[in-house]
């Protein structure tokens, strides 16, 4: 193991010996210790979360924006990631809730891994790849030693002592005025000094552990150094196989298509010839087409990846996607039909989406291969779309635009609006749900005193309570009878 120190240890005495930085990583370990340990829960996404998330991604970022930096495309992907934790602290919606918090921190431990590798494309640094052996005593040690190591300065020490002793009293005056001011603040400063004075055994026991694990964690991913090399050449594909597979998708394709064509063209007189009810045929096939869609987007993938310019091939994937577009304009025409019919919800707006985005990749991916650009090009295309396409995704209003667009859609028919649906969205909602008579949001039981206390403060659900009361929801499992709900003739309501 310590051969893999000795290796770089040019690498390690540049990244040691600069004691800003070593500061950094201490202090925030610490930070994250204290905050993880003392602070975040189970049971609401508040302010010590965000912190969490802040602090994990500080020294990330300080280090991707430096000159000297080996890996250009790291800071790429610090912006969304920071534009996701800000998402979080606004909206409320399951997907920031649920879904964004886990990808935050997937994201923040990938780009730590492969942050000091040297790529040769940007997709190789979401491929997170260990070369140095976990060894948690030995780089602490190493740590430890150059930051020891580093030549005392007198006269500095003598200007920081004096300093503090101006500084303190100035702190003390500020500090006592502050907490007859606030009493959520004499409530945070009194927490501290009890922690401080008398912590309980699980604290002495797991914040230490908590600080040398992030501190292990951030060493290791500013010393695991590497190279990545590019891909190498690669055997290109039988032209009679993939000819075959590719020709005969095509022709499926063809068939199914003449029966769309009808939908797309037709209109509501191909609607009557099928016999079914409009709610009904469009209901029918969205779902399957969007996994169509995704799975000729893997296909392309698949083929390009050992592409060499074959004219045959060429020709059948343009076709097949050109296709395959078509019947994505199908989908989302189906896709509208049912929105007109029985309102929105957030699946089917980001089932949508998903749907414009596969279309939009589709005509990237006939252009990069007419234009013969190479399979790296087309990847790092779509990942930067890809980022950035979910990126403001997450961070439109779901819940609230949902509510707003059933609300006026089924204004002149009250008796149609899903209730049942709208009373089940996140918070986000309320500024509408409180302009429909008789409906109240159904609340997690954990958000009645998140906004009493600071660290489990979300600022998106605080605001929206405070200016709108709590007069327009109820908590889970309190007794509370919803409205009756109408039906709709395919008796479906999500």
């Amino acid at each position: 193991m310590s051969d893999a120190i000795q290796e770089n240890e040019w690498w390690v005495k540049k990244r040691f010996e600069d004691t800003r930085f070593t500061l950094l990583l201490v202090g925030v370990s610490l930070l994250l210790a204290i905050i993880y340990q003392m602070f975040v829960t189970s049971e609401v996404m508040g302010l010590s979360d965000i912190l969490v998330y802040l602090l994990l991604l500080t020294p990330l970022a300080y280090a991707s924006l430096r000159p000297n930096r080996s890996n250009p495309y790291t800071r790429w992907f610090v912006l969304p990631i920071a534009i996701w934790i800000v998402d979080i602290f606004i909206y409320t919606n399951d997907l920031t809730q649920n879904f964004l918090p886990s990808l935050v921190v997937i994201s923040i431990f990938i780009l730590y891994l492969t942050h000091n590798h040297t790529p040769s494309a940007l997709y190789q640094i979401l491929i997170p790849k260990g070369v140095i052996p976990l060894a948690p005593i030995l780089y602490l040690k190493t740590l430890l030693s150059h930051f020891v190591s580093v030549q005392t300065n007198d006269a500095l020490y003598k200007r920081i002592v004096i300093g503090l002793v101006i500084t303190v009293p100035f702190i003390a005056l500020f500090l006592a005025l502050f907490i007859d001011a606030d009493p959520q603040f004499r409530h945070a400063i009194d927490h501290l000094i009890q922690f401080l004075i008398l912590p309980s055994l699980e604290d002495l026991i797991m914040i230490p552990l908590y600080f040398f694990l992030f501190l292990w964690f951030f060493i290791y991913g500013f010393l695991n150094r590497a190279s990545r090399n590019p891909l190498g050449e690669t055997q290109p594909f039988d032209v009679v196989i993939v000819g075959i597979f590719l020709g005969m998708l095509n022709l499926l394709f063809i068939t199914f298509l003449t029966f769309q064509i009808g939908y797309l063209f037709g209109g509501e007189s191909y609607l009557h010839q099928t016999g079914m009810e409009p709610s009904e045929f469009a209901r029918q096939g969205f779902f399957q087409l969007a996994w169509v869609m995704g799975l000729v987007v893997g296909i392309f993938f698949v083929v390009m990846h050992r592409f060499k310019g074959e004219m045959p091939i060429k020709l059948l994937i343009s076709a097949l996607m050109g296709q395959t577009i078509i019947i994505g304009i199908a989908s989302l025409k189906k896709m509208v039909l049912y929105q007109s019919l029985l309102g929105v919800t957030p699946l089917r707006y980001y089932v949508e989406w998903f749907e414009y985005f596969v279309i939009a990749v589709l005509m990237i991916g006939i252009a990069f291969t007419l234009l013969h650009k190479s399979f790296t090009t087309i990847i790092n295309t779509v990942i930067v779309c890809g980022v950035g396409a979910f990126t403001i995704v997450a961070s439109i209003n779901i819940d609230y635009c949902v509510a707003k667009h059933n609300v006026e859609q089924f204004r002149a028919n009250p008796q149609a609006l899903d209730t049942q649906m709208i009373a089940n969205l996140s918070l986000d909602a309320l500024p509408i749900i409180r302009t429909i008579p008789n409906l109240r949001l159904s609340m997690p039981v954990r958000f009645r005193e998140s906004c009493d206390h600071p660290m489990s403060y979300h600022w998106g659900a605080c605001q929206l309570i405070n200016r709108y009361g709590d007069n327009h929801f109820y908590y889970k499992g309190e007794p509370y009878d919803l409205p009756t709900l109408p039906t709709t003739e395919d008796g479906n309501r999500s």
